[in-house]
């Protein structure tokens, strides 16, 4: 446990503190399942908030965005007339009852709302639950919170608990809540912590939280975005997490911390850890390997910067103004969280002036400012245990648990067999991140619409691998073991957000592309693979265009791009949401001057969408024969599946 000798003494006589840490284990504990239940809440909220988005209207869904992320400045309102206590019961006891709520309810749209405010409350009650620990012992239970939380999500292969029915996803929440509230108890039995007075300087430190939160839902504790990005097995991904979490809180425990830290070297750090995710994070990210050890080495820098920043606001010594001040910087963090997150998710469907790269890098260099600004406060320094480190980091060891039960538990379903005579059943379908028509995040809906038609190859349009519309889930990764298919995927806005194409029969090639772009909206792609069918190939192509009834001339930009990476090779199959209908432009120029023909039948349309309108095709060159088709409706997406069976020639 974090040492809580008194710390520097600024501006007046130290205040006489406690001799302990009221409950300590408790307290830590009381930290850990916070954080953890926040980033849960967070994370089914975004995709709720997109829906909101989608039903209301851009300008009505910033507004109430906007609105519930300010609910932290009510904060100093709640600590006056409820004093400490009421703070800590209407921030974590509130953020606890959603939690319970979500799992009962599946998560609404008002609960979403509801919960992000309460979060935001749930920021500033952090501090109060922490008083009396040093920055070094709240950094350390924040990321042993969201260390579990990561091992939990990867026993469910990253979709969340909070959506999930059953045995395993009650016991889930229940663990965390149970534990959160008998940790709550205690430390409400326990007696508040006499907090000193502390300047604006002081509480800025409190804000430091946002942006290490941001960080850590986008990109630094979320295997998803580690598998996509660094192209590793999601697996690999969440051992090189956990590698990063256990150097952390090695780093903590070690008590080398925060041993006199100047601000500049705080800054350099933000820097430095802003430019790496960066780097690795948005739209022009770079991809491979490289991303592991930038994902590893910015878990121990993002988790000194805390440490380093909350030494101010936790500190029990000194004079200065009211407590009320760390209230309102904790609130400015919850802000901050919404400053990253919300316009990064928009950056998926809407362009941004700026490339969204640039949000990872603020919340990185914001970070660092922070504890630049408190890195000189007062605040109790732990003494250096080197044996205490070695310990911390060998019991990371045990998240490994998470990834060994995702390891072992087998898919539960079976791939259709290999087709007889050359004859392929392919499905193209715009699954909308997975979310349904209801704003359900919904995986196992779309597994069963495609299930339904048997097909052999399915062609995925907005199939996420860790991004914000689906609340970081891995669901082409999901759905890929849950239908025994392979997996090729395909990056297009950014490494979480894509094309994708799940088969049952045997790749003999693959790769990826990305159309050309002037402006920063987002980049559209493709994803195709040559699959042997019989003693013959037919190559199948994944394909998401420009949306928009003005944006006529970008899609056929893209088609244009498209058609020359195809190259006129025969036994071709091209499906995807094309967002254009019948008779445009845009699908005549995929046809004119080329083999492909529209597939379908006596050019019948079908709407593909659930207001009526037809985006999405199927095209065939020559080779491909075409002996039925069919739209499914289904509600597990606003799109519906395209079904296509032909008969592959020599």
């Amino acid at each position: 446990m974090a040492s809580t000798d008194v710390g520097t003494r600024t501006g007046g006589p130290a205040a006489a503190g406690p001799p302990i840490v009221p409950q300590g284990p408790a307290r830590l504990a009381l930290i850990a399942v916070t954080v953890a239940v926040l980033a849960q809440t967070l994370r089914f909220s975004l995709p709720q908030l997109d829906h909101f988005a989608d039903e209301a209207g851009t300008a009505a869904a910033a507004g109430a965005v906007l609105v519930v992320y300010l609910a932290g400045f009510a904060s100093p309102l709640i600590r006056r007339f409820a004093g400490p206590r009421g703070l800590l019961l209407a921030g974590v006891g509130g953020l606890f009852a959603v939690r319970l709520l979500a799992q009962a309810l599946d998560p609404r749209t008002w609960l979403a709302f509801a919960g992000t405010a309460i979060g935001m409350i749930a920021v500033a009650a952090l501090y109060e639950g922490a008083r009396g620990l040093s920055g070094v012992g709240f950094a350390t239970a924040t990321v042993a919170g969201l260390s579990i939380d990561g091992a939990v999500r990867m026993c469910f292969a990253t979709w969340d608990p909070v959506w999930r029915d059953g045995i395993g996803p009650w016991l889930a929440c229940l663990a965390f809540v149970g534990v959160g509230a008998a940790a709550l108890y205690r430390e409400l039995a326990s007696g508040p912590v006499s907090a000193p007075g502390v300047s604006w300087r002081d509480a800025l430190g409190a804000a430091a939280f946002g942006p290490f939160l941001a960080l850590q839902i986008l990109v630094l504790a979320s295997p998803a975005f580690v598998a996509s990005s660094g192209w590793q097995s999601l697996t690999g991904a969440h051992v090189a997490i956990v590698i990063g979490q256990g150097l952390a809180l090695a780093f903590l425990a070690s008590g080398l911390a925060v041993r006199a830290v100047p601000g500049g070297v705080c800054v350099l750090g933000g820097t430095l850890l802003g430019v790496g995710a960066g780097a690795v994070a948005g739209t022009y990210a770079v991809s491979g390997i490289e991303v592991v050890p930038v994902v590893i080495v910015g878990q121990v820098v993002s988790a000194w910067l805390l440490a380093v920043a909350c030494r101010a606001p936790l500190r029990r010594a000194g004079t200065g103004g009211p407590v009320w001040r760390v209230d309102a910087g904790a609130a400015l963090g919850g802000l901050l969280v919404a400053a990253i997150l919300i316009p990064y998710q928009v950056s998926a469907v809407s362009p941004l002036p700026v490339p969204n790269n640039l949000l990872p890098g603020l919340a990185g260099i914001a970070l660092g400012a922070l504890a630049a600004i408190a890195a000189a406060r007062g605040g109790p320094l732990p003494a250096r245990a080197p044996l205490r480190a070695l310990t911390a980091g060998a019991a990371a060891l045990v998240l490994l648990a998470g990834t060994l039960v995702f390891t072992v538990a087998a898919p539960d379903g079976e791939a259709p067999a290999a087709p007889a005579g050359g004859q392929v059943r392919v499905l193209s379908y715009n699954i909308h991140d997975a979310v349904n028509q209801s704003g359900r995040l919904d995986p196992e809906g779309v597994a069963r619409v495609i299930e339904g038609q048997r097909a052999q190859v399915v062609l995925l349009q907005e199939a996420g691998r860790g991004s914000l519309l689906s609340g970081t889930t891995d669901v082409a990764v999901w759905l890929s073991r849950r239908l025994g298919m392979k997996l090729i995927w395909g990056p297009a806005a950014d490494g979480q957000f894509g094309n994708a194409i799940l088969t049952s029969l045997p790749v003999r090639s693959s790769g990826t592309g990305r159309m050309p772009k002037g402006d920063w909206s987002q980049i559209r792609g493709y994803v195709w693979a040559r699959l042997a069918v019989g003693r013959t190939t037919v190559d199948v192509w994944s394909t998401h265009l420009e949306g928009g009834d003005d944006q006529g001339r970008e899609r056929a930009r893209e088609i244009a791009a498209l058609l020359r990476a195809w190259g006129g090779a025969p036994r071709t199959i091209i499906g995807g949401d094309f967002n254009a209908g019948p008779g445009s432009p845009e699908l005549t120029a995929m046809t004119d001057g080329t083999d492909l023909r529209n597939t379908a039948i006596g050019g019948e349309q079908y709407p593909t969408r659930s207001d009526g309108t037809s985006t999405d095709w199927v095209f065939g060159s020559d080779g491909v024969l075409v002996t039925d088709y069919d739209v499914p409706e289904s509600d597990a997406s606003d799109h519906y599946p395209v079904a296509v069976t032909v008969r592959i020639g020599r």
